[in-house]
């Protein structure tokens, strides 16, 4: 203990597991706060430890909060922001020719491809934390393809709570044989292993996105391809979402689910409730599957969409907390939906709850025109103080530095800000103080 610290607060905080338990479960701003405190408390809330067991233990956001990931001109840089009643973030990170990938405890995994023909036998990404404006770019190390002409890109990521290790999922596909893998790398390092396969297929194809959990699975979309033509020239007539792909962090297992009957969309999953999500259309409303622990889909939502424009369609969702869902058509503009309106319709005889948006925002011909970073851009986000160099080897390291990145203000930040404020934040207000 430092001299600073009196003997009331060695009373108070002499008890690390005491501290950890009680700053674990208070609000991420109040825990954050708590740095100036001391220097053990410093510690204790740098540690990446902490901040998963506050995303398992700690409350959900007071209020309802958005976030959003777009590409810049040319694909030159990533913008990230987070709005919320009462902080709004802002983060750009340089990586030309990436995409993103996936979200983990704080994190955000874009990556690039990387291909055999080129002589690459590593995978390049950039994992950044939003809160600190921290990043780690990546360069994993991979086996020499036994063909050329093959596509290598990181999917997303996970933590194993038990392992207490991320770990990266890599997707390679030899066009040669038309085979798909799916190869698991552990970022920090640790285990002396080469990447491990978890799925193989001749047949399908996986979704560029993935969807974490705060149990320690990440999901794929799996989407089947039907071939036509004679063998050597056959050429793909059609495409479906078959299956997801649910793997375990920690025991390193792929276990296919099948979807329910219908066209899913093969671009995303989402998140609510904290289980992941699928949805197809229907007309021009969508319908929303949830998939239980026990892996059985529930009929869950009907988002019911007004716009008289023809060929409208779902283009994403957040759950922004407190029960208020904001989804995003992509030609009318976006809707507020309140999970828990007591005056909603039920469905019709396949079940689910028919919401009717309570807000809707329609886009300016400016924000409509905008390239987004892939539909899986919208996705829940909490916050983290932890380095991303703290879950990182130094062999998973990139040894190139960073331009850069001179990105110009642009009149979508406005934009951004006054749609959350009208959808989000001022529906929240009001839907609290009448609780």
């Amino acid at each position: 203990m430092t001299s600073e610290e009196t003997g009331d607060e060695a009373v108070v905080f002499g008890d690390e597991f005491v501290a950890d338990e009680i700053l674990a479960r208070l609000p991420a701003r109040c825990a954050a706060r708590c740095t100036v405190l001391s220097k053990r408390f410093r510690q204790l809330l740098a540690s990446p430890h902490f901040w998963v067991r506050h995303h398992r233990l700690g409350p959900p956001p007071e209020l309802p909060h958005v976030a959003r990931l777009y590409r810049h001109d040319f694909g030159m840089a990533f913008e990230f922001h987070v709005v919320g009643p009462a902080f709004a973030m802002k983060h750009t990170v340089d990586a030309a020719r990436c995409s993103y990938a996936g979200t983990c405890n704080g994190f955000v995994l874009v990556s690039s491809v990387s291909s055999g023909d080129q002589g690459q036998f590593s995978v390049e990404g950039v994992v950044f934390n939003p809160a600190t404006r921290e990043e780690a770019r990546l360069s994993l190390p991979l086996p020499e393809p036994q063909n050329k002409d093959v596509e290598r890109r990181i999917m997303g990521f996970g933590y194993g709570p038990s392992s207490k290790v991320y770990k990266a999922l890599i997707r390679e596909v030899d066009f040669d044989v038309d085979c798909t893998r799916l190869m698991v790398v552990s970022l920090d390092g640790n285990d002396g292993q080469e990447p491990r396969t978890v799925f193989s297929s001749d047949h399908d194809m996986l979704c560029r996105h993935s969807l974490h959990t705060a149990d320690g699975k990440v999901y794929l979309l799996i989407f089947t391809m039907y071939l036509t033509g004679e063998e050597g020239r056959q050429h793909v007539e059609n495409w479906e979402t078959t299956s997801v792909l649910m793997f375990d962090v920690d025991n390193e297992v792929a276990t296919s689910i099948a979807v329910p009957q219908g066209h899913i969309s093969d671009f995303m999953m989402l998140e609510l409730h904290g289980r992941p999500c699928i949805y197809k259309q229907k007309g021009q409303d969508t319908v929303i599957w949830l998939l239980t622990a026990d892996h059985r889909w529930e009929r869950l939502y009907v988002l019911v969409n007004e716009s008289s424009q023809r060929g409208d369609y779902f283009a994403g969702a957040w759950d922004c907390g407190g029960g208020l869902v904001l989804a995003v058509f992509k030609m009318s503009g976006a809707y507020l939906y309140n999970l828990h309106d007591e005056a909603a319709a039920e469905g019709d005889n396949e079940g689910g709850k028919r919401l009717a948006a309570v807000r809707s925002y329609g886009w300016s011909e400016q924000f409509n025109d905008t390239w987004f970073a892939g539909p899986s851009n919208l996705f829940d986000y909490r916050l983290t103080l932890i380095s991303p160099l703290s879950i990182v080897s130094d062999a998973a390291l990139s040894a190139c530095r960073p331009r850069e990145c001179v990105v110009r203000e642009q009149e979508l930040d406005k934009i951004f800000l006054e749609m959350t404020q009208k959808l989000v934040l001022g529906p929240a207000m009001q839907m609290l103080a009448n609780l």
